[in-house]
């Protein structure tokens, strides 16, 4: 009776998981099981190509030239009903979209990404989550079978493709398959938190340091007064928290590991008892997850430095991804300018269940600027070029962020140069008043950090609704900052106006708020090798990563896809 009642209980949970997946009314409208013996059929098809674009440019063998523009198309959509393939909404002329609206007496309305397997619906406007046993993830399965070359087939096609190999791409060839990438498992909607690890496992100063503070042994050496005559003392301090030793020991096996996947289990449990509105594996924010980790890290320094009263220079968050920021305040009427420098900001949030609240710790300093040149006050390293009003990038985007404000009406300076001479000028009942006055405020870098993180709001609120922002957002593969440096910036090199960063890692959210899916792109890379005069070092391989899925990818659909966050680090 016991086995009895366990079967089917079981079997209830099976049929519950089943139906719970499919959320597209159109599945089987948009899908027809006869394509793939249609398809099966074309065993020369190229199936990463668009068989729309520029059909006319042959080679004379037959063979279509695979130039730049078939990589800059992006990813390849498949139509389930009739087999077309077609370029993205992202791509230059949009075929897989002009298929869909041809008028037809069905619709052709359910796509796949030949490179992801994520399917959409475009009546929806959706990425279509379905069952694991209905008829949509076998006609998928097969077609993943179909597209897939077989092992012992794929040097022979490669050999076909491409006769002639550079030196160049069997030198990175070699080098792809030395330095490791693998696959996390998702332990339940965990995806938010493997694109992160993903990036952060590509992040070598990182890594470097933790093993450093994980292998080296602090020992404090306290010397008695002389009068005493006491022997020295050696005290062995605390090695650091949980969850620094876990994140380090995951990065470490992530590299070193032989295994395809691995398992992130105990660090996620980690943050979880830190921050425990990551518990019951629901859909997260990824932005989110990173602040909480590098805060739990922090916070695990500082509390280990201070239990044994012992203070370091800085700690590891801050060693890799700490920065400054000055905000220059100048006064319109006396001309005064006023720069404050955020040196360090430190938060803390409670646990969910300690009864803490959220903290805030800022040192802040501000210095005052006597008769100094207006003209020179909102200096920055580099000339600064307005972008166009169409553009949307990274770079307009921290233009306007280090744009010159104007401060004015409810937002006028208390200005405490004009409040002393007022007061020092008319005694009285006056005296008492404070003076405000309009000003000119700009924010700008005054330290750059050794990685560089960015986050673009993807998420915008409006009323009582969120909707996801599915704009492009170009991004360069060198950024400079140093239009957006004070012209006194820290750690540059003197006679250089450039402060250059390069992207390793981009985490990526495709769907929508309902429903949505994040995925990883990092630059496999060697550790120490010296950048071109331009910042762009030509020596390492970019890979899109989904849980457990890793797939190399050009460098055109990196720049192609919806980044969330991006990850840059400092070549010159």
């Amino acid at each position: 009776m016991g086995k009895r009642r366990t079967r089917d209980r079981n079997s209830r949970e099976d049929v519950e998981i089943d139906l719970s997946g499919p959320s597209c009314r159109h599945i089987k409208k948009g899908t027809e099981q006869a394509i793939f013996k249609k398809l099966s059929g074309n065993a020369d098809c190229q199936w990463t190509i668009c068989q729309d674009c520029k059909p006319e440019d042959k080679v004379d063998n037959g063979v279509p030239a695979q130039d730049s523009e078939t990589e800059d198309s992006g990813p390849v959509w498949m139509c389930l009903k009739c087999g077309h393939r077609g370029c993205g909404r992202h791509s230059e002329n949009k075929h897989a979209i002009q298929h869909y609206e041809t008028p037809r007496s069905e619709p052709h309305c359910l796509v796949v990404n030949l490179d992801s397997w994520a399917v959409w619906c475009y009546i929806c406007d959706d990425e279509v989550q379905y069952s694991q046993t209905g008829h949509l993830a076998q006609l998928l399965t097969n077609l993943k079978k179909l597209t897939t070359p077989e092992p012992s087939k794929e040097p022979e096609k490669s050999l076909k493709e491409s006769p002639v190999k550079s030196p160049q791409s069997s030198s990175a060839g070699k080098e792809s398959r030395g330095v490791p990438v693998k696959g996390l498992s998702n332990l339940g909607n965990t995806c938010f938190f493997n694109s992160v690890i993903q990036n952060l496992s590509q992040t070598h100063c990182l890594r470097e340091s933790l093993n450093n503070i994980v292998e080296e042994k602090i020992t404090l050496r306290i010397e008695p007064d002389a009068s005493s005559n006491l022997a020295p003392v050696s005290v062995n301090l605390e090695r650091p928290g949980p969850l620094t030793l876990t994140m380090c020991q995951l990065l470490n096996e992530i590299q070193e590991t032989k295994k395809n996947v691995v398992a992130p289990r105990e660090l996620f449990s980690q943050v979880c008892k830190k921050a425990a509105r990551f518990k019951g594996f629901q859909q997260q924010d990824s932005q989110e997850l990173l602040r909480y980790l590098l805060d739990g890290m922090r916070a695990e320094e500082i509390r280990v430095s201070f239990k044994n009263q012992y203070a370091l220079p800085k700690n590891l968050v801050d060693q890799v991804f700490g920065g400054e920021t000055t905000s220059t305040v100048m006064c319109q009427q006396c001309k005064t300018v006023r720069v404050f420098l955020v040196s360090g900001a430190r938060r803390r949030r409670g646990g969910g269940g300690g009864g803490e609240g959220e903290e805030k710790e800022e040192e802040t300093q501000e210095y005052t600027v006597v008769n100094q040149d207006p003209d020179s006050a909102f200096q920055t390293l580099a000339p600064r070029a307005s972008p166009e009003k169409q553009e949307c990038s990274v770079q307009s985007c921290l233009f306007q962020f280090t744009e010159v404000e104007t401060l004015t009406q409810n937002n006028s300076l208390l200005c405490v140069t004009c409040t002393k001479r007022q007061r020092a000028g008319k005694p009285g009942a006056d005296s008492k008043k404070n003076v405000y006055t309009d000003a000119l405020k700009q924010m700008l870098i005054s330290s750059p950090p050794p990685v560089l993180t960015l986050h673009l709001k993807r998420f915008q609120q409006t009323g009582f609704s969120i909707c996801k922002v599915n704009r492009h957002v170009q991004f360069p593969m060198v950024l400079d900052l140093a239009p957006f440096c004070a012209s006194d910036c820290k750690n540059t090199v003197e006679g250089d106006s450039r402060v250059l960063y390069s992207l390793y890692g981009i985490v990526e959210h495709s769907g929508t708020m309902r429903s949505g899916h994040y995925t990883a792109y990092v630059k496999v890379r060697p550790r120490c090798v010296r950048s071109q005069s331009n910042g762009l070092s030509d020596q390492g391989s970019w890979f899109h990563i989904s849980d457990t899925s890793v797939q190399p990818v050009t460098e055109s659909k990196v720049q192609s896809c919806q980044a969330y966050l991006l990850f840059y680090e400092r070549s010159l």
